[in-house]
């Protein structure tokens, strides 16, 4: 009878009513026109799911605002699918198209922000929108993809905001020029895995044809390579007066309702290498903790690269002195003439100037010193300039270098990567030679410019990941946040995680999660010396259905404090998250559930 009774109250529950899921987070796709001049405003339509209850625009300068004239469905969209799952709304669901206002401040800052979109299921992703100084057009209506009916430029510096949606679909552009003039053209994008191409041509017709084009310069990106824009860029001097045509299009000629562009034209300019037209508006300085980088070719590698690495570890309390600095000059070093002796630690600072340069040096080590070697590429980096470091012994034995050699997972294909970092552990006494080159002999110049740190070892805490820059949570939910931790150079402590700044009502425990189960590597090659060891931690953010929501994004802190031997280094900022809290939908009641008899 108690049983029945259990059945009967839970079936009554459920016919009184429940507590419908949260709406979806607004999902975008795409921005169309994605950036505008200072001081004006334009008009944008947003590509995306879960639009219709969006509230307000969110910008991460204050310079930029927007507001919300109308959203409809999209008309290739078809008829509505079922809802998807939560945090998933980029799944399901028909696409929608949400017009702005867009409004840009005259001292909003030139280059790439970033725009989200509020809404009773929380923050969007994050979209770039480009600011810049020129004027900026439209493209025509009509179409112009014969060079017949180009859409005609009348005046430069401009930006002209245009898409390609049809199979194959390219652009004609057209201008004025003056004998000697110098111009440069940009074909820039916002993502969406578009990959623009310029082609310019003058109009010289022929015996056979009036309008026949001669080509006179083509860009695609010079080299494709994970982490490079794929921008296309081109300049030109014009050795006579004329009329010009200039044609943008996708790689392969591809396209589609996400393939936009901004096509730029102005005076072509000494300091066009060094000012990219994509560059951040808000770049993170590079000495703020949140930006740490350890691994990468561009990260810094300065005479104070000890003092950094110990503020984050846990400092003996002994002074920690600069690197000296060795600048190898143009006086070769090479195989034939003997190498230059250093001791360690030393900030090493030269330039691979000629195919087949090989700078050296010469250190002494003893049995059991753990060493690092860390190499920053300032100006060209992978894949045009890709240092090689040997080190080998004064008998021209092979102690190590930065190539990791590994196996794929099909056995049968070596693949070689050269490193930015490189430890190792010496087993004896002895006097070696540090080989620098690029890993070819045909390439060198004055932009193969390297900064290389020969040091010992310095166990600190590394990179610590996190994958999220947003939280959603509903009240009364529980979210979670993993964060992976790096342990480099032989750090066997610990490190302490905390989340600073939480919305009313929430709060953080640390948790434990089962870890997917993935094979091992079939043969990894030297992995100690190029991979430090990780450790995954996992926050659990709890809330109860009483948390009020927040109305806007607040900022919370992820901090990082690594431990020794029962002491504490220094709090770190490793992350800043934009985290909202929503409530569930309404109550809702199912009348087509009766209670059961004994209910009534």
């Amino acid at each position: 009878m108690r049983r029945a009774l259990l059945v009967a109250g839970m079936v009554a529950s459920v016919w009184l009513g429940v507590r419908a899921e949260p709406p979806d987070e607004p999902q975008m796709v795409s921005i169309f026109p994605f950036g505008g001049q200072q001081g004006t405003e334009f008009n944008a339509t947003i590509r995306g799911r879960s639009l219709d209850r969006v509230t307000s625009v969110w910008f991460d300068c204050e310079h930029l605002s927007a507001t919300v004239s109308g959203v409809e469905t999209e008309k290739s969209s078809g008829a509505p699918k079922k809802a998807p799952a939560r945090n998933k709304s980029s799944s399901g669901g028909p696409q929608q198209l949400l017009s702005l206002a867009v409004k840009v401040a005259p001292y909003a800052q030139a280059g790439v922000h970033y725009l989200r979109l509020l809404g009773p299921g929380g923050l969007s992703n994050a979209l770039p929108v480009r600011v810049h100084a020129e004027p900026a057009v439209q493209e025509g209506d009509s179409r112009h993809e014969q060079a017949a009916a180009s859409q005609s430029i009348t005046a430069y510096p401009v930006v002209v905001n245009g898409k390609l949606v049809a199979r194959g679909e390219v652009d004609y552009y057209s201008f004025e020029v003056q004998q000697g003039d110098e111009l440069r053209f940009d074909a820039l994008t916002a993502g969406a895995g578009f990959d623009p191409s310029l082609t310019l041509y003058e109009p010289t017709g022929s015996w056979f044809r009036s309008d026949r084009l001669t080509e006179l310069e083509f860009n695609d990106e010079p080299i494709s390579y994970p982490g490079l824009p794929l921008h296309a860029t081109l300049s030109y001097r014009f050795p006579k007066k004329g009329r010009y045509l200039i044609r943008l299009g996708g790689f392969l000629g591809e396209s589609g309702p996400d393939h936009y562009y901004q096509f730029s034209i102005r005076r072509a300019s000494p300091d066009d290498v060094a000012n990219d037209p994509m560059r951040a508006a808000h770049p993170t300085p590079p000495s703020a903790d949140v930006a740490w980088e350890e691994r990468t070719w561009k990260r810094e590698v300065n005479p104070d690269r000890l003092r950094v690495l110990w503020s984050r570890a846990v400092p003996s309390g002994a002074a920690i002195p600069e690197m000296p600095v060795l600048k190898i000059d143009d006086d070769p070093h090479g195989a034939s003439s003997d190498p230059v002796p250093v001791t360690l630690p030393i900030l090493i600072e030269g330039t691979i100037e000629r195919p087949a340069d090989i700078d050296r040096v010469k250190f002494k080590v003893k049995g059991g010193d753990r060493i690092a070697i860390e190499v920053q590429t300032p100006q060209k980096s992978l894949p045009k300039f890709n240092p090689y470091l040997r080190v080998v012994s004064t008998d021209g034995d092979e102690a190590f270098t930065n190539v990791h050699s590994r196996l794929n997972t099909c056995g049968d294909t070596i693949i070689k990567q050269v490193e930015p970092k490189t430890t190792y552990s010496f087993p004896r006494d002895g006097e070696f030679i540090l080989e620098i080159r690029d890993i070819t002999h045909i390439y060198g110049g004055r932009g193969f410019v390297y900064r290389l740190a020969l040091r010992h070892q310095v166990p600190h805490m590394g990179e610590v990941q996190i994958g999220s820059d947003q939280i959603n949570l509903a009240a009364g939910e529980v979210g979670k946040l993993s964060v992976d931790a790096d342990q480099e150079e032989g750090f066997d402590g610990e490190i302490a995680l905390t989340v600073d700044g939480l919305p009313e009502g929430v709060r953080a425990v640390m948790g434990a999660e089962l870890e997917a189960q993935t094979p091992p590597p079939y043969n990894p090659g030297k992995i100690e010396r190029f991979r430090p060891e990780s450790q995954k931690a996992t926050f659990l953010f709890l809330s109860d259905p009483s948390t009020p929501a927040t109305v806007h994004p607040v900022e919370v802190r992820v901090m990082a404090q690594p431990a020794m031997k029962g002491k504490m280094g220094r709090p770190i900022l490793v992350k800043r998250i934009l985290f909202m809290v929503v409530q569930p939908g309404p109550l809702v009641t199912d009348d087509r559930v009766s209670p059961p008899a004994e209910a009534r």
